[in-house]
């Protein structure tokens, strides 16, 4: 009995191993970037997100644009934000609606905050046509930026 029990503990740690080193030698690159980004940003390392998201195939994953836009508008680095997130909106059906939404809400707060309100206006409709609980907000910061203006 004492020998079935070693040889099943043998077995399940074996196993253990083999799981191990198939994700540490057959993972590639991108699959690791990529991962490795997401693990970033979750943590609030938008340096280390946009490091990790920038040497990812976007072939092989188109979603990056929206990844890489997130991190530098959280590092409010909106001229590169807009450049990865217009690549997003040009690409919509990768993205679910949910997701296209926040990348319209999105640009249109980078170009708010950018000083480009015609462009913000646009984009902030267009999130709030497609139900973005945030645009809202948003487009009132437009409405009273352009009433300083006049």
């Amino acid at each position: 009995m004492k020998k079935i029990l070693q040889i099943a503990i043998g077995i399940v740690a074996l196993g253990l191993i083999i799981v191990i080193a198939k994700n540490a030698l057959f993972t590639d690159g991108d699959t690791q970037f990529y991962n490795d980004g997401w693990a970033a940003h979750e943590k609030g390392q938008y340096e280390l997100a946009t490091f990790y998201f920038k040497r990812v195939n976007k072939t092989e994953y188109p979603d990056i644009p929206m990844a890489l836009g997130s991190s530098y508008l959280e590092l409010k680095d909106y001229g590169n934000a807009i450049t990865n997130f217009q690549e997003a909106y040009k690409n919509r059906k990768l993205y679910s609606n949910e997701d296209f939404s926040k990348i319209l809400n999105s640009l249109g707060y980078c170009y708010l905050q950018t000083g480009d309100l015609n462009n913000a206006r646009y984009f902030l409709q267009e999130a709030e046509k497609s139900g973005n609980p945030n645009s809202k907000r948003n487009l009132q910061i437009v409405d009273s930026l352009e009433q300083k203006k006049k």
